[in-house]
């Protein structure tokens, strides 16, 4: 139920759904027949709740209560000693541990590039004469970057 807010809403409100735990080729329950009317009033009540701030900010409270390290942990334990296919399960819970900084990942590129709206952005706050000044140099900078590249390549066909 707990991630579902049309499951969420009936279970909140006592609300009989059927057997809710046949899912289809996307992830979505199945309903029978004789409880779709109901279904679909639980999603469209459980839709609008979502937008209320206040739930929002209560499921926020409650998941965080419910995302810590040592249930993590637990549920990981789960994983590693269950057979069947986890992998969206290990997937979440690697990516939790990489937010929480418990696994840092070595393959992210740590240098920052700036596009050109950024560097206008920072240098905005400059006087007209100033900024034109530094674009300037920026411009002769980058060519002669490109032009040394250029040569580098050229003498043997690779980069140095």
């Amino acid at each position: 139920m707990f991630g579902n807010a049309t499951l969420s809403y009936a279970a909140a409100y006592d609300i009989e759904l059927g057997d809710t735990s046949i899912l289809d080729k996307e992830g979505n329950v199945v309903v029978q027949r004789s409880y779709r009317g109901k279904y679909q009033t639980c999603s469209v009540n459980g839709a609008r709740l979502l937008r209320d701030a206040k739930v929002r900010d209560r499921i926020t409270a409650l998941l965080n209560e419910l995302l810590r390290d040592d249930i993590v942990d637990s549920q990981l334990a789960k994983v590693i000693t269950q057979d069947g296919d986890l992998q969206s399960k290990v997937r979440a819970i690697n990516e939790y541990n990489k937010v929480r900084g418990r696994i840092i990942d070595k393959t992210r590129d740590v240098t920052e590039r700036f596009a050109m709206d950024d560097v206008r952005e920072l240098l905005a706050p400059l006087p007209q004469e100033r900024q034109d000044e530094l674009y300037a140099i920026l411009t002769n900078a980058i060519a002669e970057a490109e032009l040394l590249r250029g040569a580098a390549q050229g003498q043997d066909g690779h980069t140095r």
